[in-house]
């Protein structure tokens, strides 16, 4: 398995994770080695791009060094389709460049790279980032533009905008304090996917769909039933509330570009109907009043001159409510609309693009595009509480748990 560094390509130059498909044949030595050149090539003119990712987290600052990137390349014995038939989220991490919970996991590299060629010809690419710097839709732009790069398609490649946030976050005189920091319970939590295709989510909105919400959206309507079976199959009657991450740059006022790099998430949180049995249509109407206000009110201050007391008092609540006892927390994190099906490296577009690692923690949903327009659904809880949430007969109307995945 070795292992490279890549550094950016020199400023001055113009040279113009993911499952890539098979080609039906085997790969040798020869044709790997080709291929893992033009990765590394096409990666260094994106690191001239997205160069803060080839430095180094120093303290609370990013020393943009040109030390480069982590590049590593495995080969298996294996085939791709044998992976997809059954996929297994632990056994997904294999492909990463790098485990959460090693030592290496919190030194001050930014982006790492592992790149799995089978013996059918298929390739995986596992992709590593800090999100002390950036968030999912920053990856995907980065991804994309390595692809891009990799087919020779320079036109498709974005040219990120740094610097953002200083649009409607004023440089603070004071940064002497310690942000709160959300509580994540350490506890061994078991983690499943499950898919809802594009026809059973028509389906689902239709159910979701009520007079204060007639057209819910695919979001709103898939968090809303993970959210209402989580709750049903906690074996406490504990009152719950949602954190909901939100994507900032369409939501300020006048938008941030597409291609604005950066850590540039919030969030709101909205607190469980007080009857246990919550209905799927209350609970979509919850979400959306929930975001309107999070438009409305936090966006504003977010924009005004207490920008940095919104963010920290903010934080404090979450940091509160996730470390109480009596109510259920739960986070929510959408990465749909990031166009990750079309990181086509020259090779097709992917098969599949997913999440790979052990959970993070119980009570946390993640969603992802599907490649048919539905939604990939990773969901993590107590195993006593998996065990009656993926038997839930109305989420199993709607959604299939670890299907393979097809070519």
């Amino acid at each position: 398995m070795p292992s490279s560094g890549v550094p950016p390509m020199p400023p001055s130059s113009n040279v113009p994770t993911t499952v890539t498909p098979s080609s039906g044949a085997t790969v040798n030595s020869l044709e790997a080695e080709e291929i893992s050149r033009r990765l590394k090539k096409s990666l260094s003119e994106t690191l001239t791009r997205f160069y803060p990712f080839a430095g180094r987290i120093n303290g609370c600052l990013v020393d943009c060094n040109d030390d480069g990137v982590d590049y590593i390349e495995a080969r298996v014995n294996c085939v791709l389709r044998y992976i997809l038939k059954s996929p297994d989220g632990d056994f997904l991490r294999e492909f990463l460049p790098i485990q959460k919970d090693s030592n290496e996991a919190g030194t001050g590299r930014l982006l790492l790279v592992k790149v799995t060629f089978f013996e059918c010809g298929g390739m995986a690419i596992g992709v590593s980032i800090s999100h002390k710097i950036t968030d999912a839709h920053t990856l995907s732009k980065l991804v994309n533009t390595w692809a891009a790069l990799t087919r020779g398609s320079s036109e498709a490649a974005v040219f990120p905008e740094f610097g953002c946030a200083a649009s409607f976050l004023p440089p603070s005189k004071d940064f002497n304090f310690t942000m709160p920091a959300m509580k994540l319970k350490h506890e061994k939590a078991v983690m499943r996917r499950f898919v809802f295709d594009a026809p059973k989510i028509s389906m689902l909105k239709a159910r979701a769909a009520s007079a204060s919400v007639p057209q819910p959206t695919r979001v709103e309507a898939v968090v809303a039933l993970i959210w209402k079976t989580a709750m049903t199959s906690s074996p406490l009657p504990l009152p719950s509330v949602l954190r909901q991450v939100v994507n900032l740059r369409k939501r300020l006022n006048p938008p941030l570009p597409d291609n604005a790099v950066g850590y540039l998430l919030s969030y709101f949180t909205i607190k469980s109907p007080e009857n246990s049995e919550a209905e799927l249509q209350g609970l979509v109407k919850r979400l959306r009043d929930g975001i309107g206000e999070f438009s409305e009110n936090y966006v504003k201050k977010l924009q005004g001159s207490d920008a940095i007391s919104t963010i920290f008092e903010a934080a404090k609540e979450v940091g509160n409510l996730s470390g109480r006892d009596d109510i259920k927390f739960y986070n929510s994190l959408s990465w749909c609309r990031f166009c990750v099906y079309e990181a086509d490296f020259g090779w097709g577009k992917p098969i599949w693009v997913s999440l790979a690692g052990e959970a993070p923690g119980p009570d946390i949903f993640v969603l992802l595009d599907a490649r048919d327009g539905g939604i990939e659904a990773w969901v993590s809880l107590k195993e006593e509480e998996m065990g009656s949430f993926q038997c839930n007969e109305e989420l199993l109307a709607f959604a299939s748990m670890d299907p393979c995945v097809h070519c």
